[in-house]
């Protein structure tokens, strides 16, 4: 019965509106939406496996996993798709966001080497 009551108080936090963000959290405005959508997704696709098996009401767990789950993925592709650098200089203000990781294959002598980046300052001059 308690993880029914915490799931209801996490489903309903899923439809409050929340607060419009100013102009340099848009980045990370973003990431917070994608996480949320990611829990819900992930929260239903539980909810439909847990309805599946023989007895649902001792699957409760699956609901959870899933809402775990698609909080995880969602912040992940919310993360990928942010396309600016963790500080953004222009016009004079400086804005801060979520950076997003460049990969990139490099060939060596001893192999192919990965190579992760990303930018930490950007600016227009």
């Amino acid at each position: 019965m308690k993880t029914l009551k915490v799931l209801m108080i996490a489903c309903g936090l899923l439809f409050v509106p929340m607060q419009q963000a100013s102009a340099g959290d848009y980045e990370v405005q973003n990431v917070m939406d994608d996480a949320m959508y990611g829990a819900g997704v992930g929260a239903l696709v539980g909810l439909g496996l847990m309805l599946l098996t023989d007895k649902p009401t001792d699957n409760w767990n699956y609901v959870s996993r899933g809402l775990g789950v698609g909080i995880i993925a969602g912040a992940a592709y919310g993360m990928y798709r942010s396309k600016g650098a963790f500080a953004q200089i222009e016009d004079g203000q400086i804005n801060l966001g979520m950076p997003s990781p460049e990969i990139a294959f490099r060939d060596t002598p001893s192999g192919l080497d990965m190579i992760v980046t990303t930018n930490l300052i950007g600016g227009r001059f």
